[in-house]
């Protein structure tokens, strides 16, 4: 089976991978032994074995990334004539007639009312976009629940696939990791806010952020900002973290959340349509704490203050959920996804 994936967040050299762009590649890792594997990317793409790169000029601005590349990015599948293309993201103007599986990884309508300004108005339009995205896939795939009665998708894939192995080495002081950028839906200066409160700027309690290299001049001179990791090295700073933290204002799923779980890191986080679905799996003690404002400080304060080790009900709890995400978003389920909408594309012609 031919397929091309339409993978514009597929990591880039040099630059930070979101969670997506993250999920991608490991799900890439696993699926290349299973298909003829083809991935329409941006140039400076991170290259794989057992993987082709098409890749796009690297766009300038917000037009170029939502709307000059989306028309690349058909031009270029146009000429591969795949079997199936998986889009996970950005597939407005693909050309018809050829079987179509779209992943939503959350919705740009929840982006929309979680933003300002120019931003907020880009999400609203995407969101119409979205929809007429959805209306021409011969299958969709949500995230979580959200995506899922949004675009009336027709199954649920969670995009995880564990963390790399590593023994947790837990600093000898109190600290806390936080992965995003400060300003925006990850919402970091509240991060930075709650870690100041209880000791930061006093050398009291340890911030580590992992973020894009152009925001690390908007976080206070006391905390640790680093840019360009590789998945081991992002892996390296959550195990010595006491607590994760995620204030985002929206996420669809929250792979950081799960990550910090899988770590066997407790986890503060917003309330929001990822970390919600995710705590309703949960069996258990699951150490997620959801809560905002004045009560996000203060659950990470208990956190801080019970140590970095967590209980063994707890660890437990965490472990059953991640098997539970792991199980759902298998490559065998993708398949499976693949070969009915071939199916489905032939019914139909």
């Amino acid at each position: 089976m031919r397929v091309t994936w339409l993978a514009l967040e597929w990591p880039r050299a040099g630059h930070h991978s979101g969670g997506v762009g993250r999920y991608v590649r490991r799900l890439a890792e696993r699926v290349r032994d299973l298909v003829e594997l083809t991935v329409v990317c941006f140039e400076g793409a991170v290259p794989m074995a057992g993987v082709r790169l098409v890749e796009l000029p690297a766009p300038r601005g917000r037009i170029g990334r939502y709307y000059g590349a989306a028309l690349r990015a058909s031009r270029a599948i146009r000429r591969l004539e795949p079997d199936l293309v998986h889009s996970h993201g950005d597939d407005v103007l693909l050309p018809r007639g050829v079987p179509l599986v779209r992943t939503f990884y959350g919705s740009s309508l929840g982006e929309a009312r979680s933003s300002t300004g120019l931003r907020r108005l880009n999400h609203y339009v995407l969101a119409g976009l979205e929809s007429r995205s959805a209306a021409r896939a011969t299958r969709t795939l949500a995230i979580a629940p959200e995506s899922l009665e949004l675009m009336r998708c027709d199954a649920i894939l969670p995009p995880y696939f564990g963390v790399p192995p590593g023994e947790r080495l837990p600093s000898a002081t109190p600290s806390v990791v936080f992965i995003g950028s400060f300003e925006g839906r990850k919402q970091g200066r509240v991060a930075q806010a709650a870690v100041a409160e209880l000791g930061g700027e006093r050398g009291e309690v340890a911030l580590t952020v992992i973020g894009p290299a152009d925001d690390a001049a908007s976080w206070a001179p006391w905390v640790d900002h680093r840019a360009g990791l590789s998945d081991d090295e992002v892996a390296d700073a959550v195990r010595r973290a006491w607590v994760l933290v995620s204030p985002s204002a929206y996420e669809g799923f929250g792979i950081p959340v799960l990550e910090g779980l899988d770590h066997g890191l407790p986890v503060v986080a917003y309330p929001n349509p990822g970390s919600e679905y995710l705590r309703s799996l949960a069996d258990g003690p699951v150490p997620l704490d959801l809560a905002s404002g004045d009560a996000f400080t203060e659950a990470l304060r208990r956190r801080l203050a019970a140590g970095p080790e967590l209980e063994p009900a707890e660890r437990h709890a965490a472990r059953r959920l991640i098997d539970e995400v792991l199980e759902a978003g298998s490559p065998a389920r993708l398949l499976e996804h693949y070969e009915a909408a071939i199916r489905a594309a032939r019914a139909s012609a």
